[in-house]
């Protein structure tokens, strides 16, 4: 069985920037350490990037509900250098980046909520899965946003999904997520 860990926008802007989250930095320098003694467990490292341009219509000066974040190519978009390091490093397995909500008018939250996007990330994972069957480890930030959209898509193709709640920073402290989880017995906090 092929085991792949999917991290959800491990990015400045919401460690440290414009929209960090509570104990984003905390879990996030956690995850880098686990992947620094894990990486050869997976087969592929695959990491989903908010990717807005600069007049998104996520952003309240555009009309949206959230602060200017992760817009492409400044230091916010990218990740701490702590886990770009590891990240880079990591032994025998693949480390893959997908860019999502770089369509100005659409707000994604996962990396599936759009055809054009996700498309390599779903393919990718579905090829896994018919050869071998597949094991999906998720974290990221944030909980109830993101990595909770991310999971919903994900719980539509796949059937065995574990979140890995220690690196995982929510808004809420993981409420959304939690009762999310409870609700379908096939996904696994660990």
């Amino acid at each position: 069985m092929k085991k792949v860990l999917i991290i959800v926008d491990p990015q400045n802007d919401f460690i440290t920037g414009t929209l960090a989250v509570n104990g984003a930095k905390e879990k996030m320098l956690k995850l880098t350490e686990y992947i620094a003694m894990n990486s050869m467990n997976y087969d592929n490292i695959m990491v989903t990037l908010d990717s807005h341009p600069e007049d998104h219509c996520s952003f309240k000066e555009n009309g949206g509900i959230w602060p200017k974040h992760c817009v492409m190519y400044n230091n916010g978009w990218a990740m701490p250098e702590y886990l770009q390091s590891v990240l880079t490093n990591a032994s025998n397995t693949i480390v893959d980046c997908f860019c999502k909500g770089m369509d100005k008018h659409q707000e994604e939250y996962s990396i599936l909520d759009n055809d054009e996007d996700g498309y390599d990330f779903r393919v990718y994972l579905e090829e896994l899965d018919i050869q071998n069957g597949l094991e999906i480890h998720i974290c990221g930030i944030a909980g109830d946003y993101c990595v909770l959209e991310t999971l919903k898509g994900l719980n539509k193709l796949f059937d065995n999904i574990k979140v890995l709640q220690d690196y995982t920073a929510s808004i809420d402290g993981g409420d959304k997520l939690r009762e999310y989880i409870f609700k379908n017995p096939n996904i696994e906090l660990v």
